[in-house]
């Protein structure tokens, strides 16, 4: 008994779309220690440009998990700071905001502990006027929070898989039924004796 190409793909697409299922459905709630850690702005300010703002997208945060963050510039007095809930579906920033500091004259840093006012996605934006800085933003997430989309690959894979599966069996049903016609026809030609 032989095994089928066309069976063989199709369950090996099965399979591994179980597989994104599973990896997609559970690594994104795995949450540990994590911190995100940045310089910028990496452009220089300019007369008609004379601000940079860079935003960092955190994956989401529990609820009251606690948060840390720090920033530096290189100049007193020339960077604002915003942490806030993020919906990244709409693109807006949710209250209440938890951080919104602008650096004194004299402030060159910034350091808050905090904790997460909702369990949603958090926005980091720096806002350098003609300055460079950089933050170590620290809390716990999923590492695996992109892995989310691999639950779309896996519903994609499983059902062309079991097409696949299906038609292999339709095939190999008529090459049944033309394989018997066949030893049907030799049986017929053979000579009585």
């Amino acid at each position: 008994m032989h095994i089928r190409k066309g069976r063989t793909v199709g369950y090996s697409l099965i399979a591994l779309g179980v597989f994104f299922l599973v990896i997609g459905l559970t690594m994104p709630y795995y949450k540990s220690p994590q911190h995100l850690q940045g310089t910028g702005p990496n452009l220089d300010a300019t007369a008609d440009r004379p601000y940079v703002i860079r935003s960092y997208i955190v994956p989401p945060i529990d609820a009251g998990q606690r948060i840390n963050l720090s920033v530096l510039s290189d100049k007193p007095g020339s960077t604002t700071v915003l942490l806030a809930p993020y919906d990244p579906r709409d693109q807006t920033i949710a209250s209440p905001i938890l951080v919104n500091a602008v650096f004194a004259k004299d402030q060159k840093g910034l350091a808050v502990f905090t904790n997460a006012s909702r369990t949603a996605s958090y926005i980091l934006m720096v806002t350098s006027y003609n300055s460079s800085f950089s933050f170590i933003l620290a809390s716990v997430w999923s590492p695996f929070y992109e892995l989310r989309s691999f639950t779309i690959y896996g519903l994609a894979t499983i059902p062309f898989g079991l097409v696949i599966v299906y038609y292999d069996g339709i095939v190999e049903k008529r090459e049944k039924m033309f394989q018997e016609a066949l030893r049907g026809i030799r049986k017929s030609e053979k000579p009585d004796h």
